[in-house]
């Protein structure tokens, strides 16, 4: 080849063309040609270019190759990257030079991909640990990919500072590398609480990760299983595994036997390991486990038992299982057991967490589950309190429990578990002939079936006994030859007992007549017996065809399987020559089946191959779904080829099709499978125009096809747009032309026409949209360009986009994905131009960005909920509901805005606003008085809404005439006054107000009003007003609601309302004596979670224990019975978990330190309640102080001990 000649590519195949490009370029190497010298030759097509490249890597000319690693085109990107000497250049392939010179001048698919392409090739350990040192701080997901490639020093040195960080994923790749990184991050659960958290949420795969580390380091791993193993998450280790450290670590299994084999171990492995005595003293010191009684079954160790002699294995059994003679028994376990990591008190509900509290509105349901209207019906879906309302509300609530009845056969056979054959044949071939039942009868023939254990012996001798009831019923007879055959494999039996089971089985279809009744396995195992005999009788086959099996699922030794296989072959492909193609079809189909079960290797030029062949002439449409299966199949794919693009319609076909024989692909054919395509068929029409362009390929015709079919439009405008990303792909230097052409026709053209514009960036050579303009380019094609573009041309992309109302959009995403973005700014271009959409923007960005996304956006967006008809747009008004995705120090105010801007257009939105503003009531200023403001002042707005006869716009048609009522809101409210004067200016704007609603609503005897005051009870404690020192006011806000109470609520018949609110007194002041005597605690938001529990709910006791002498003295000693039930409905109150069992044991323990004789019995019914709740220790101690107490010992027996 001349040196500046333009490459012509030669060769009929894709592969052909790959390796006369590669000719090309080692002879111009080996003539002395230079990058130089062709560099400056114009490129008519890619594969000019593509020459270029591959010479510069051939020679190692690294400037070529940056130049080309910054080109627009990925295709001579992907091509520079096969450079890999370009890793021994320090000066370029280094993090610092990468971030700052070249990859800004990269398009940023580039970018992804040479970052990739570092990744899978960069080995050198101090590379890698210069790059994974740059990127750790800004790019961690990035940087952890090089951690694995570092030396194992630095590996240790840098593990324990990461752990939070890694996933279960390059847990496992560094653990490949080193096995001490196993050690390091298990042994870090017990003190760092973040990494603990991490686990917990992925238990599984954290402890998958680390079994590459058995074989490496199986010390570590077995202690590691010995410790975290958890019995109800875990699975039990595959056979290799057992095999392994059966093998290998035989001491660690016998050591901690009962843990390995209960729990751990795969159990036919671990029985195939051990020898037969073994197997024998593992069952016996199982069976002395009573720890494990509830596991220790026959089922459970069978493989262990199964490995002694058959003689012995009943004796066994029996001595096991019925004699329990196993020796002395071991109650407890003899080592601590794995368990998971302990929980965290702060990943369970807490005590000190205050109650989610729903409006009134929501929680309200009438009578017989009316729910107000199907509008809240939706909305209680998601709450607990819906599910007791349906339990309580609902006709029926059934507790089911499905059990399973044993049956006679269940019955029998655990009669005769534990008893040989010899002896359950000799007691019950006495039953068959005395029982007048033929299901008994039947019942007996299929216990000794399962216990022949398929022994011939024992076969013979069951066979000989059925035989003299050959006059059993048919249906009888069937049901144990069919248990017969699949557990004796009775195709092996000698002649003689073979004629036996043909004997009992007469009528059965056994010799291939009309069976009496079904008997399919029977008639299997005369066709397997035939078959490895050779030959099957015609009469047989016939009748085996007609129901046909592969027999795969019976146990067939290796050479019997083979056999079978073989002549199943033979069996159906003589069957499908000189049939009619639909019977030949099906027969083919059923050997394609036996060719997938047998897994049998096929060759193409084989018979079953030929047959489909020659069925495809006949009939495509039969053939179409063999053809199909043989391509799944792997089988005969070249010499199918042509064959398969019938059906074939994706890629993957087109692609085989240029790689073996291009002539096989019709132009019609891929127009058609073009034009119905589901997805993009990019490397398809990519290599056809890099490697087919020459006037004679495949590419022309087909580029001229796809013109003349868009030339005729059909009816839709929508016609053929599926055609305008393969047409860009191929059209090369047509696409300008043909793009004019379309912009000349009718009206039909306008969508394909958009759509080949935002197909643009397929062309090649890239189209340069600059010259074009923006507006004559599209917005998809703007967008598909700026988003890849280089970092150095954002900034100008970003302004240049934000000033136009049709791309601002595109400019926000942009400045998005830049390191130092103009957020702000763009942010306020977009409020300027799209309002609405600005505002869905700005919750999606805080959304992603979450704490560290711009605060000032929050500014910008603020104005526009005033500003925006949010009446219009019912989507944006469910988004910007979404206040979860506000980051923490705006979303008071958030909350407080959106409310005013949508409580009077949809009820829904602004009952969740409340709620969400009720969590966070102790961050909002002053404005959150407007809001409460607002929902007494709703009544008339509602009434206004409820009046209108039809409102498509407003969520809520069905918008009761009742006042918002959020009493938890108001109640704490008030609870966050900082004095005394503070209060009573809150209680004369808000509290006033609020029990005027009440008090309207107890006039009408509302139901809601129940309701109403069953959440101002419980919003009366208020654990975040209580544990902040700066609100003073908390008792006398219960003193108010307590004075109000007592205004229609007598304390004698309601005693235990009353009760209810002086134990949350009672808890006020446990809370701030306890922060006052250990402030040290409280202080610490961890130990306050954990000591602070312990604190509080001791002195709670002691509180409780003088309230209830106070009252033992001022009323009657019995007062005790009922203040117990409104104590333990309080205890119930708090939020369950692992701190509450922590709470009120403390406040047990409490509560008899101060209580006085008996009215200690108040402890001793309270326990009796909560005492499977509380940990052992806590149960321990408790009972160990009311066992002292004699003044109360009556009653602890009586209502504790058994």
């Amino acid at each position: 080849m001349a040196p500046h000649s333009p490459v012509t590519l030669v060769g009929d195949t894709l592969g052909q063309r790959h390796r006369h490009l590669n000719s090309l370029v080692r002879a111009a190497r080996e003539s002395g040609t230079t990058v130089q010298d062709v560099e400056a030759v114009p490129e008519q097509a890619p594969a000019d270019r593509l020459f270029k490249v591959d010479l510069a890597v051939s020679l190692g000319d690294a400037d070529y190759i940056l130049r080309n690693l910054k080109h627009d085109d990925m295709l001579f990107v992907s091509r520079a990257l096969k450079a890999r000497w370009l890793l021994d250049r320090h000066d370029v392939i280094n993090p610092q030079y990468l971030e700052d010179t070249l990859f800004p001048e990269m398009v940023s698919p580039a970018v992804s991909k040479m970052r990739h392409w570092l990744y899978i090739n960069l080995r050198e350990p101090a590379k890698c640990q210069e790059f994974y040192e740059y990127y750790k701080q800004n790019s961690f997901e990035f940087a952890i990919k090089f951690l694995s490639r570092c030396s194992n020093r630095f590996i240790l040195e840098e593990v324990p500072k990461i752990l939070a960080k890694l996933s279960p994923h390059y847990l496992k790749v560094l653990c490949e590398k080193c096995s001490t990184v196993a050690k390091i991050y298990f042994d870090s659960l017990a003190t760092q609480d973040d990494v603990k958290k991490c686990y917990l949420d992925q238990e599984q795969a954290y402890y998958n990760s680390i079994k590459c580390v058995l074989k490496s380091d199986a010390d570590v791993f077995l202690d590691i299983t010995e410790k975290y193993f958890s019995f109800d998450k875990f699975k039990r280790f595959s056979p290799l595994a057992t095999d392994y450290i059966v093998r290998c670590h035989k001491s660690r299994v016998t050591n901690k036997l009962e843990l390995y084999v209960a729990h751990i171990l795969h159990i036919p492995t671990l029985a195939a390991r051990l020898s037969v005595d073994e197997c024998q003293e593992v069952v016996l010191q199982l069976a002395r486990a009573s720890y494990l009684q509830h596991w220790f079954q026959y089922k459970a160790v069978e493989p262990l038992i199964k490995r002694l002699h058959p003689q012995k294995r009943a004796a066994f059994k029996k001595r096991v299982f019925v004699d329990k003679d196993v020796g002395e028994l071991v109650q407890e376990w003899p080592y601590e057991t794995p368990s998971s990591p302990a929980a965290e008190l702060d990943s369970d509900s807490h005590v000190f967490d205050d109650a989610e509290l729903e409006c009134v509105s929501v929680l309200d349901c009438e009578p017989r589950c009316g729910f107000a209207g199907g509008r809240l019906l939706k909305r209680s879906y998601r709450n607990v309190e819906f599910a007791e309302c349906l339990m309580r509300c609902g006709d029926e609530y059934d507790d089911c429990m499905v059990v399973k009845v044993k049956t006679d056969l269940d019955r029998l056979f655990d009669e005769f578990r534990f008893i040989g054959f010899d002896h359950a044949l000799q007691d019950l071939s006495h039953r068959v002939g005395q029982t007048g039942s033929t299901d008994r009868r039947r019942d007996i023939f299929l216990v000794l079936v399962s216990k022949s254990g398929g022994r011939t012996e024992a076969v013979t001798a069951l066979l000989e006994l059925a035989v003299r009831h050959s006059n059993e019923p048919a249906h009888t007879r069937a049901s144990v030859i069919r248990s017969l055959v699949k557990r004796a494999a009775v195709w092996r039996l000698p002649a003689d007992v073979w004629q036996l089971l043909l004997d009992f089985s007469h009528g059965l279809g056994l010799d291939g007549a009309t069976p009496e009744a079904p008997c399919r396995e029977g008639l299997h195992a005369v066709v397997i017996r035939q078959l490895l005999a050779g030959q099957c009788d015609p009469i047989i086959r016939d009748a085996f065809l007609k129901d046909f099996s592969t027999l795969a699922e019976y146990s067939l030794k290796p050479n019997e399987r083979k056999r079978v296989a073989d002549n199943l072959q033979n069996m159906l492909a003589s069957a499908a020559v000189g049939v009619e193609p639909k019977v030949a079809a099906d027969l083919l189909n059923k050997l394609l089946d036996v060719l997938k079960v047998y897994r049998i290797r096929v060759e193409a030029s084989s018979l079953a191959v030929k047959t489909v062949t020659a069925l495809a002439v006949q009939d495509k449409e039969l053939a179409r779904p063999l053809l199909e299966r043989l391509y799944n199949a792997r089988i005969a794919r070249r010499e199918l080829l042509r064959l398969n693009m019938m059906f074939r319609r994706d890629e993957q076909a087109l692609l085989n099709a240029l790689r073996h024989d291009p002539l096989a692909l019709d132009v019609t054919q891929v127009v058609d499978i073009l034009t119905d395509r589901r997805r993009d068929f990019d490397i398809f029409t990519a290599k056809l125009a890099v490697y087919f362009v020459q006037k004679q390929d495949f590419t022309p015709k087909l580029r001229n096809a796809l013109k003349e079919k868009i030339s005729k439009p059909l009816d839709k405008k929508s016609a053929h747009v599926k055609l305008a990303r393969p047409l860009a792909s191929i059209l090369s230097q047509e696409f300008i032309t043909e793009l004019k052409k379309l912009d000349q026709a009718g009206k039909e053209y306008v969508m394909l026409q958009a759509q080949l514009r935002a197909c643009a960036h397929r062309a090649r050579p890239i189209v340069n949209l600059a010259e074009w303009g923006w507006s004559r380019a599209g917005v998809k094609a703007v967008a598909t360009h700026v988003m890849r573009c280089r970092e150095i041309e954002r900034a100008e992309f970003i302004r240049t986009l934000a000033a136009e109302r049709r791309t601002v959009r595109v400019a926000l995403a942009l400045s998005l994905r830049s390191k130092e973005g103009p957020v702000l700014d763009t942010f306020t271009s977009f409020a300027k131009l799209r309002p609405a959409a600005a505002l869905r923007a700005g919750l999606q960005y805080f959304h992603r960005r979450g704490d560290t996304a711009e605060l000032g956006v929050w500014d910008i967006i603020k104005p526009l909920l005033s500003t925006v008809d949010l009446k219009r747009h019912k989507q944006l008004r469910q988004v910007l509901a979404n206040t979860d995705w506000i980051p923490n120090p705006i979303k008071p105010a958030y909350i407080t805005e959106l409310y005013s801007a949508v409580h009077t257009i949809s009820r829904s939105h602004a009952d969740r606003l409340l709620q969400d503003l009720c969590k966070i009531l102790p961050e909002c200023d002053e404005s959150i008085e407007n809001v409460l403001l607002h929902t007494f002042d709703s009544t008339n707005e509602k009434q206004n809404l409820s009046g209108s006869n039809s409102n498509s716009d407003s969520d809520d048609s069905n918008i009761a005439d009742t006042d918002i009522l959020y009493p938890a809101l108001y109640i704490r409210y008030l609870m966050l006054a900082k004095s005394n004067e503070d209060l009573e200016k809150r209680y004369s704007k808000i509290g006033i107000r609020f029990i005027k609603q009440l008090e309207i609503l107890r006039s009408k005897k509302d139901k809601k009003f129940k309701t109403s005051l069953d959440q101002v009870l419980a919003s009366l404690r208020y654990n975040a007003a209580f544990f902040d020192t700066k609100y003073l006011s908390c008792l006398l806000v219960i003193q108010k609601i307590l004075d109000w109470l007592q205004t229609f609520l007598p304390k004698e018949k309601y005693f235990q309302i009353y009760v209810q609110i002086h134990l949350t007194m009672l808890y006020f002041k446990a809370v701030r004596q306890s922060m006052k005597q250990l402030p040290e605690v409280f202080a610490d938001p961890k130990r306050k979670r954990t000591e602070g529990v312990e604190a509080v709910g001791f002195v709670f006791g002691r509180y409780i224990a003088k309230e209830v002498s106070e009252l033992v003295t001022t009323y009657f000693d019995s007062i005790i019975e009922l203040y117990t039930a409104a104590l333990v409905g309080y205890l119930e109150s708090f939020q369950y978990g692992v701190s509450r069992d922590k709470f009120i044991g403390h406040a047990l323990k409490g509560f008899l330190v101060d209580g006085v004789g008996l009215q200690r019995r108040l402890a001793v019914y309270t326990y009796r309640r909560f005492r499977y709740d509380v940990t052992k220790d806590m149960l321990k101690e408790i009972e160990e102080l009311l066992s002292k107490d004699k003044a109360i010992e009556m009653f602890v027996h009586a209502e504790i001990c058994d």
